[in-house]
């Protein structure tokens, strides 16, 4: 029911319109003063304001203005009723903020009319600002580019989502998604593709959400998302969700008619490991970093630094691993390659190995963290080198007749006297340069700050007749466009874009034809299946190298059993 405050010093003309308002079922309110009359606007804020002019103490004028200044009574309309036509007079009450004035004595109708008027046009305004307040409030609360909420949500979001939590074990899971070397695609496509990949993006997480139950799906700054998940029990849960997240972003975008393939990196923290809202963007914020560092495409999941009983645990590993150098208990081991076209062994890659007494087989990966951690990662690529020269030498004078493949870290890369060190250890292993094929990782590449130094240093070994690949290379790689300034023979695709074909299809292909394109060779890395291998061989894909590595002894029995390796 509308609200009618009526402002009337003489009684009988105030009954008179209480009267007629409420047989029109409008609320009325009376006063007979300004004064009363400003303290029951204060007060009951009606919809609709009558005020004589001309009252003693506070008149009209005097009521406005006072009404006028408050920001609850302010918009409230207001019309003036008074004996007073004179122009001056009606000029005087507008400029103070009236929206119409009854000249008495005037009719029901004239009234009526009035304020239905004042009504109309107040539900109007009224509607305006809340379309006005709802625009402030989508610009405040979404992001304009992709529509979708951005990080001032996430505190609601991350309270519904704890209000999901059915016991104290149950865990949120707090991603950040971000696109790998986003800002090189603004560089080379310009910024409004870009945008427009950014809103391809936001439109396949909201798909993928659906199947998901996700519970948020949120803007952050450039090209990074934060994603909430249902509470789960147990932290793995979340892995096949993330693979196929992976894959989703991997699929082509189509810019400017052209298809363009992108990868993402994904960081996960949980909460309440995380304690509120800060610290867990902070911890996906560093898993996201280090899946980034790892060579994009590939998900982390936020570790602590490791105290107490962990921090014990690694630390004998680390001394362990000391041990077990000083001992020689550290052994050489082959990840065979494979001419696919062939269907031949052509080849292997030389790893570490080493057999833990009760931890089992350590991973090569886990060795180098441990051989770096120790400072013994040169020496330790030296003797492999060494090693591996030696076995290799041996089975070409059984007239097997394999590549040599070993990584050489960063480290070893690094140093003045790289040329003089394979040098010797060639002739020392009496092996012939053009079986040897030296590894560095595309991070090595990115890291460099000298291109045409690193260049000629690829070229020196060359010219002793060494075959160089880059390894570890993805299609978010920095070093893709440099590949052609470089003295390479080959590529080598990293395992993490491999593990996930067949899904992964176009992101491989591309770099298969990066290679061909630069006259270069493709090696799959880390293949384990004869799906991936069908795959492969439809992208011509030189060779792949498998993922299982073998002792010096099984190669061995693998090439007197039979020339062809089965790849089933």
């Amino acid at each position: 029911m509308t609200k009618v405050l009526v402002i009337e010093d003489e009684q009988s003309i105030r009954e008179n319109l209480l009267d007629l308002l409420e047989s029109e079922n409008f609320e009325t309110l009376a006063a007979a003063n300004g004064k009363i009359g400003i303290q029951l606007a204060l007060e009951q804020l009606p919809d609709v304001i009558l005020c004589d002019v001309m009252m003693p103490e506070l008149d009209g004028h005097d009521v406005i203005s006072e009404l006028r200044k408050t920001p609850a009574t302010a918009n409230i309309p207001f019309i003036f009723l008074t004996a007073k036509g004179e122009r001056t007079d009606l000029r005087e009450g507008m400029n103070l903020g009236a929206d119409d004035y009854l000249v008495k004595p005037f009719t029901p109708d004239e009234l009526l009319t009035a304020l239905s008027a004042r009504l109309k046009r107040f539900l109007q305004q009224n509607e305006q600002l809340k379309q006005v307040e709802q625009q402030l409030e989508t610009l405040e609360n979404f992001d304009r580019l992709t529509g979708l909420p951005n990080s001032s949500a996430l505190g609601e979001y991350l309270s519904q989502a704890d209000a999901r939590r059915n016991n104290s074990q149950s865990l949120v899971p707090f991603l950040i998604l971000g696109l790998d070397r986003f800002s090189r695609v603004n560089e080379v496509i310009g910024y409004e593709e870009g945008d427009l990949i950014l809103q391809e993006v936001g439109d396949r997480l909201v798909d993928f959400g659906k199947n998901y139950d996700l519970l948020a799906i949120v803007r952050l700054e450039g090209d990074e998302f934060a994603l909430i998940f249902p509470p789960i029990s147990d932290e793995n849960e979340i892995s096949n969700i993330t693979d196929n997240l992976l894959k989703v972003i991997a699929k082509p975008f189509w810019v400017a008619g052209k298809s363009l393939v992108l990868t993402s990196s994904i960081g996960i923290a949980f909460y309440p490991l995380a304690k509120n809202l800060e610290e867990l963007r902070k911890q996906a914020s560093t898993a996201i970093s280090q899946a980034k560092e790892s060579g994009g495409n590939n998900c982390q999941i936020y570790r602590r630094p490791l105290f107490g009983l962990d921090a014990d645990k690694e630390l004998k590993l680390l001394t362990q691993f000391h041990e077990a150098w000083q001992n020689k208990k550290l052994e050489v081991r082959y990840q065979p390659r494979i001419d696919l076209k062939k269907n031949r062994l052509v080849g292997v890659a030389a790893t570490v190995g080493w057999k833990h007494p009760w931890r089992g087989e350590i991973s090569p990966g886990k060795i180098i963290e441990l051989a770096t951690e120790a400072g013994l990662i040169v020496s330790l690529t030296e003797w492999l080198l060494e090693k591996a020269c030696q076995e290799v030498a041996k089975w070409r004078e059984s007239k097997f007749f394999l590549q040599l493949a070993v990584s050489l870290p960063e480290q070893l890369f690094a140093a003045n006297n790289l040329q003089e060190i394979v040098t010797n250890i060639l002739v020392k292993t009496n092996l012939i340069p053009g079986i040897l094929e030296l590894e560095i990782t595309a991070k090595t590449i990115e890291n460099t700050k000298n291109l045409n130094a690193l260049a000629l240093k690829l070229m020196e070994l060359r010219r002793l007749g060494i075959n160089i690949t880059i390894a570890q290379l993805n299609m978010a790689s920095g070093c893709l466009q440099d590949l052609g300034d470089l003295p390479i023979n080959g590529v080598k695709i990293d395992a993490n874009s491999i593990g996930s074909l067949p899904q992964n299809a176009p992101l491989v292909k591309a770099m298969v034809e990066v290679a061909r394109n630069l006259k270069m060779r493709a090696i799959a890395e880390g293949v384990e299946n004869q799906e991936q291998i069908i795959m492969l061989k439809k992208q011509k894909c030189h060779e792949i190298q498998k993922k299982s590595a073998l002792t010096a002894a099984e190669v061995k029995k693998l090439l007197e059993k039979n020339k062809l390796f089965k790849l089933n």
